[in-house]
């Protein structure tokens, strides 16, 4: 009788910890998703604009979920090839010399920085002027440099017991291997010279943080191998003490990898908590503090990022589920908004219902989201295809620098939406192309640590042989033109709500300090 022959495996692990959910996700080499393992996460919400999160909590997820993947998935610990890491970005995690948290960490969608940010960009101009053109990122309520300077003006003791500041994907490195390590995608947020790729020290110096310098770990490349699992761990995963973990990259970089745009030229929008836009360009092409770019560092060699990412993206879909509609089957929905003539018939809704205003394409910490245009006429399937075109309009105001004869990649939540893919596509005038899949962060995690151990030549094969794409959506011409003419309504309304939504904010903490 003929023994049936074991066919050995290969496989990687990308782990994804974001904002809503920690995942971790098993993919065989052809880019495949085989088994994904996922818990809710835990963000701590404190009043109107306070965000942290529970490190040790996050971290007890993480390894819960690998733990998962590789109790019921097909691997065995020899066929896993190594772990990629991506994590939501920004924020501040602090840990101190024994490696253990100081404080919840402050999460990147946190509101507290805004008299920082206040202080430089209106009381001193020339310091915002100073932090846009060094870091190529303008001052930020989530960015970690306005956030330690929070820090210093309001927690200096705690700031003070820290050893390293980390950003969330860190973290769950530094936990699975005991290497401490940043890697230029997440610092180059707000810590790194953009034109030189160095820790910015000159201007952590001129913010009097020059005592925090040495907080900020080494640095080296997305896809630099830091370290192997220590052993401890692997007994609690049931992994080899040897498997690889590169340094990772922060969430939207770690996505775009994972959805195929690798090359100078690409635009990729990525529909989730945030809607993050995405045009990736050399960086001599690259204008360093210019009005409305936000530069970070590509994964890939030279290329950057104009990343305008929303504060919010689809929990703007979320509350609307949950207090708008009657339904929360998306095909039910898909079917009601795809009802609604394109324009809601003059019906606007503004997407700005993050507790930390909006960041992209404009900065206010006070903005919110409204609805414009409601009549006796108006219904629920009206209301909510103006929510998902208020997020749309939110997202063609993000692409202003973008060519309308270029495609954009999308993926994320939303993107299983036709509904949703095509009205991207109306709105922008460009041709939408998704991506297969659905862990795309994850995805590209695991690619870099592909690229990293030689299993593919380089970016551009590891999309060749990972990143495939399952439909394409071109716009429709009488919805362009209604969009076109919709849009400066849109934003002609956002604009004169810029001092209405400062006086808000003056008039709430009149009324009751805690409301803000």
């Amino acid at each position: 009788m003929l023994k049936t022959m074991e066919v050995k495996m290969d496989y990687i692990i990308g782990i994804d910890a974001g904002t809503s959910n920690v995942k971790a996700v098993l993919f065989n080499l052809d880019g495949a998703e085989v088994l994904v393992e996922s818990l809710e996460n835990e963000p701590i919400y404190i009043g109107d604009n306070l965000v942290e999160q529970n490190m040790n909590t996050l971290w007890e997820k993480v390894v819960l979920c690998l733990q998962k993947l590789l109790k019921n998935g097909p691997a065995t610990a020899d066929e896993i090839k190594g772990i990629g890491v991506t994590g939501q970005g920004e924020g501040c995690w602090l840990i101190d010399a024994a490696g253990e948290p100081v404080q919840n960490a402050l999460l990147w969608c946190d509101g507290r920085a805004s008299d920082e940010v206040a202080k430089v960009t209106e009381e001193h101009p020339e310091l915002g002027e100073l932090i846009y053109q060094t870091t190529g990122t303008p001052a930020l309520t989530g960015t970690q440099l306005m956030l330690l300077k929070w820090m210093k003006n309001n927690r200096q003791d705690i700031l003070d017991r820290a050893s390293t500041s980390f950003f969330c994907k860190d973290w769950v490195r530094y936990k699975l291997t005991g290497k401490i390590h940043g890697d230029l995608t997440d610092t180059g947020t707000s810590l790194v010279n953009a034109k030189t790729g160095e820790v910015a020290e000159a201007l952590l110096k001129k913010l009097d943080l020059e005592a925090y310098i040495s907080y900020i770990p080494e640095l080296v490349t997305s896809d630099t191998i830091v370290g192997m699992v220590s052993p401890e761990i692997a007994d609690t995963l049931g992994l080899n003490s040897h498997t690889p973990v590169i340094a990772g990259a922060i969430d939207v970089i770690a996505a775009a990898v994972g959805i195929g745009a690798v090359e100078d030229k690409n635009i990729c929008v990525i529909l989730g908590t945030t809607c993050a836009n995405e045009i990736f360009k050399k960086k001599e092409d690259c204008h360093f503090g210019e009005p409305g770019t936000r530069y970070e560092k590509h994964a890939v060699g030279d290329l950057y990022v104009n990343l305008l990412a929303t504060m919010n993206g689809t929990p703007n879909i979320d509350w609307a589920l949950e207090n708008i509609a009657t339904t929360k089957d998306f095909k039910e929905i898909d079917r009601l908004i795809n009802e609604v003539p394109a324009g809601c018939g003059g019906v606007l809704f503004h997407p700005y219902i993050s507790a930390a205003g909006e960041r992209a394409p404009f900065y206010n910490p006070f903005a919110k989201a409204n609805f414009f245009g409601i009549g006796a006429g108006t219904t629920r399937a009206t209301l909510l295809r103006a929510v998902y075109e208020g997020v749309t309009m939110s997202i063609k105001d993000c692409l202003q620098d973008a060519d309308r004869d270029s495609k954009i990649f999308i993926a994320g939540g939303g993107a299983k939406s036709s509904v949703w893919a095509q009205m991207i596509s109306d709105v922008t005038g460009m041709e939408v192309v998704v991506s297969s899949g659905n862990e795309f962060g994850a995805k590209g995690a695991a690619m870099m640590l592909g690229v990293a151990t030689g299993i593919y030549d380089n970016y551009e094969d590891a999309a060749k042989k990972s990143c495939k794409f399952e439909r394409s959506y071109k716009p429709i011409a009488e919805h362009v033109k209604v969009y076109d003419a919709l849009y400066e309504l849109y934003k002609e309304i956002r604009i004169s709500n810029e001092k209405l939504w400062y006086k808000r904010a003056d008039l709430l903490k009149q009324l009751n300090p805690k409301s803000l």
